[in-house]
């Protein structure tokens, strides 16, 4: 997907959205994520995130991570495995009924068992630019263009963008998926079902 259509589709977000109906959103959520990656080191992909408002235009979110890949080369068999803990503090503002703007930051520790080492503890910060949107017929779209840097690695900018079905006050059901923009990192798609509270 080009730079341009990514754009274009933040752009569609917000002018759709201001056909639909007045929507509060919710940051009280428990969000459970499984799917994989374009990357054969990480065919698994599993999340668990906890958000809790803390002020009317603040929330906390935490999630733990844990992601597993096998892989052969040549006779040889390789296996990883991931585990990332990471916390983010949200900003959110309505600009629109039915539009909020997202300020985020967040930190991760992360371990990595690889084939041939083990590394513990490799942090990484991260701030990113979004827009939550309800569409019509009770879906939520998530965008976010953000940047994460790792302890003594390269800036990596991603985008993220998650669709949501609302069945009703309290249960979502939707899809997520996160793209490379610069680096060598890898995309994700993931299947993803939310509890609000």
């Amino acid at each position: 997907m080009g730079l341009f259509n990514k754009y274009s589709i933040s752009i569609l977000l917000v002018t759709i959205g201001s056909l639909a109906n007045a929507e509060v959103f919710n940051y009280d959520y428990v969000n459970l994520k499984a799917g994989t990656t374009s990357s054969k080191t990480e065919d698994r992909a599993y999340n668990l995130e906890v958000s809790k408002s803390v002020h009317s235009n603040i929330a906390l979110r935490g999630s733990v991570g844990y992601s597993y890949g096998d892989w052969h080369i040549g006779s040889e068999y390789k296996e990883q495995t991931v585990q990332t803990l990471t916390i983010t503090g949200i900003y959110h503002k309505s600009i629109l009924p039915s539009t909020d703007v997202l300020i985020s930051s967040g930190y991760a520790n992360t371990n990595v068992k690889a084939p041939s080492s083990t590394y513990s503890g490799i942090k990484a910060y991260g701030a990113s630019l979004g827009i939550r949107q309800m569409l019509p017929i009770d879906i939520e779209a998530l965008f976010h263009y953000g940047i994460i840097k790792a302890e003594g690695g390269s800036n990596r900018k991603r985008g993220y963008l998650d669709l949501m079905k609302n069945f009703n006050n309290k249960i979502s059901i939707g899809v997520s998926y996160t793209w490379n923009i610069t680096g060598s990192e890898y995309n994700k798609s993931q299947i993803a079902i939310r509890r609000s509270f």
